[in-house]
């Protein structure tokens, strides 16, 4: 179970209203309206080429969408300074990187650095943080599993280990909102257990907003709250998981013939066209 953290962050939610975006003449997001409440995870859905990514980097404020606006907690993003959003929002990539030879704890403690000053991400990296600090990416290491790897360089970790220490370090902010781009697809089975209870708990038990992007049709059926599902950059469906991944939505997105067993969607066949 992933351990309640220091910060008392406030309930947050995410909002894309009429959000187009493309790259040159090539559209990739058109019109796109989706709701991600606290308290919830909400699953990004679709085929490769569909958007999901894109959304959530425009959402995060790296890319800046053509029309439409992204609200956090009612006010719009471009409103909103660097710092704030960095405090407000925690991601985590497909795939991490470091650039200097960090240990694990220096990295996950400069998750911590949006609720300290300027500095905070040199003071955390030089040993400087507060208590509250400490406490909070040590409980976030341990959650993750890569406490033991506290004083082990990063780049020394294989590929799922780097995954897990940039999840600690996000989670170590405890944001109101956490943002996930296929995590899970270096972690083994094991590891993709603990992460998903884990998110379960930063939802549920905290309130914090989940959007998490997968590939993984049935975790997203047995963890998600809600779906967000993407064809050529429009949604076609959202609504609670029940609502959402039934063969009969899946099938017209994905193009493969799907059956319901129980919780758990069965792949059969690919389907014509």
């Amino acid at each position: 179970m992933c351990a309640h953290q220091t910060a008392d962050a406030v309930h947050l939610k995410m909002e894309a209203k009429n959000v187009s975006f493309g790259y040159g003449d090539q559209p990739v997001l058109q019109q796109v309206n989706a709701a991600f409440p606290a308290g919830q995870i909400t699953a990004i859905l679709g085929p490769n080429g569909s958007g999901k990514t894109t959304l959530m980097q425009v959402m995060l404020g790296f890319l800046r969408p053509q029309s439409g606006v992204v609200r956090l907690g009612g006010r719009s993003l471009a409103e909103l300074s660097d710092r704030q959003r960095a405090s407000h929002m925690a991601f985590v990539p497909q795939s991490p990187t470091v650039g200097f030879s960090y240990t694990v704890e220096e990295i996950v403690l400069m998750g911590r650095w949006p609720r300290r000053g300027a500095d905070g991400a040199l003071h955390a990296a030089l040993g400087l943080a507060c208590s509250d600090d400490r406490a909070a990416a040590t409980r976030a290491m341990w959650d993750l599993d890569v406490h033991h790897l506290a004083r082990r360089a990063f780049g020394e970790l294989s590929g799922g280990e780097q995954q897990r220490v940039t999840i600690a370090r996000a989670l170590a902010l405890d944001a109101p909102i956490l943002l996930l781009d296929e995590v899970t697809a270096s972690l083994d089975l094991w590891h993709q257990l603990e992460f998903l209870a884990c998110i379960a708990d930063v939802a549920h038990q905290r309130g914090r907003c989940v959007i998490w992007i997968t590939h993984d049709l049935n975790q997203a059926n047995e963890y998600a709250d809600q779906v967000v599902l993407l064809k050529y950059g429009r949604v076609v469906a959202q609504g609670p998981v029940k609502s959402v991944l039934v063969p009969e939505v899946l099938e017209a997105v994905y193009r493969v013939k799907i059956d319901l067993d129980g919780k758990a969607l069965r792949y059969l066949r690919k389907l014509p066209g």
